[in-house]
């Protein structure tokens, strides 16, 4: 069966399998790609809203906020949990400044 299946594709492809001549030519060495380096300016005024920058800290955890519990079941039906998915995080940036992460309301 495989000498059949063999002789299929080399009459499908025109390709005899055990030539090695037909195979592709080996890429050639191109060499490193050529150091750059690009710059821009800051422009940008401060949209107002934000906060001041990074690195960001969780004030604590139970200042987090969540959705409303969801039971979740495997799709084989044996385990069922409750679930509560984050809604928000309060978090403060290195100037002390008030952040927090806003989480959509998951799927049921």
């Amino acid at each position: 069966m495989a000498k059949d299946l063999t002789e299929a594709l080399r009459l499908l492809t025109g390709v005899d399998p055990n030539s090695l001549t037909n195979s592709p030519e080996p890429l050639k060495d191109r060499g490193a790609a050529a150091k750059q380096k690009a710059s821009t300016l800051n422009t940008a005024k401060g949209s107002g809203g934000g906060s001041g920058g990074g690195p960001f800290t969780e004030t604590a955890y139970a200042d987090r906020t969540y959705w409303a519990t969801r039971m979740k079941t495997t799709p084989d039906g044996i385990f069922t949990m409750a679930l509560k998915p984050i809604k928000k995080i309060k978090m403060t940036d290195a100037a002390g400044g008030d952040a927090s992460i806003l989480l959509k309301d998951p799927p049921p």
